[in-house]
């Protein structure tokens, strides 16, 4: 199960790089999402949490790659997880291109500050990574099963056998 745990510590490091950039400048990730012109107003206020809940997300993944990858709770944290990733992905979808390349998607500074010669590089690269971080959930929780699914034929052989 060394595969999906890989998987597992990758999408963990995604969200704890994602969570300590934006508690390190909150007032920078929500001017940028202000400047995005997507949200309603009202909803400014609960982007203060969304680096805190995105660092508690990774706390959350490291019991998953620990013993919890087959268990009920490892497999709803990562549920959630994917489904964060694919509403951001959607999310980016409603930024106008303009902003977008003005301001990045607030995320990651670093990968903001990429460029890559296409236009709408930054909606490019975040849907190129946010792909990568479905299928790194995917593998994740599709792994186990096909592992377990394995086990269970070997020792039902070894026990046919004896």
């Amino acid at each position: 199960m060394i595969v999906p745990r890989v998987c597992v510590g990758l999408i963990l490091a995604m969200w704890v790089a994602a969570g300590l950039s934006k508690v390190r400048d909150i007032s920078d990730f929500v001017n940028t999402v202000e400047q995005h012109d997507v949200l309603p107003q009202e909803l400014f206020g609960l982007m203060w949490w969304v680096g805190p809940g995105e660092l508690v997300l990774g706390l959350m993944l490291v019991f998953v790659m620990g013993s919890e990858l087959t268990k009920f709770f490892g497999r709803f944290v990562l549920v959630i997880s994917m489904s964060a990733i694919i509403a951001f992905s959607y999310y980016l979808t409603l930024v106008d291109d303009a902003v977008l390349l003005a301001t990045g998607c607030g995320c990651l500074k670093a990968i903001d500050r990429i460029h890559t010669g296409i236009d709408g590089d930054v909606r490019t690269i975040r849907m190129v990574i946010n792909g990568t971080l479905v299928l790194l959930h995917v593998i994740a929780l599709l792994g186990p099963g096909s592992i377990m699914r394995a086990h269970r034929k070997k020792v039902a052989a070894l026990e046919a056998a004896e």
